[in-house]
């Protein structure tokens, strides 16, 4: 019996991660997740606000009107 094809799915598993650990610490270096919070809120502004769902199946006055409708 070979392990050859056993050994070479380890081999490209362990560099695979390798590399990802790579990119991962490259960036902690480089700064880019210093201040993941406040990008979060890029996609933000004053026609959808935080907090407040825009993408909605009914309106309410018609949600209430109809009692077999989903709530959402």
């Amino acid at each position: 019996m070979s392990y050859t094809p056993l050994v070479t799915i380890l081999l490209l598993l362990v560099a695979g991660a390798a590399a990802t650990l790579g990119v991962l610490f490259s960036a902690y270096r480089k700064g880019y997740f210093d201040n993941l919070k406040s990008e979060a809120y890029v996609i933000f502004d004053e026609d959808e606000p935080v907090g407040e769902p825009q993408d909605q199946w009914f309106r309410e006055s018609e949600a209430s009107s109809d009692p077999s409708s989903p709530r959402v």
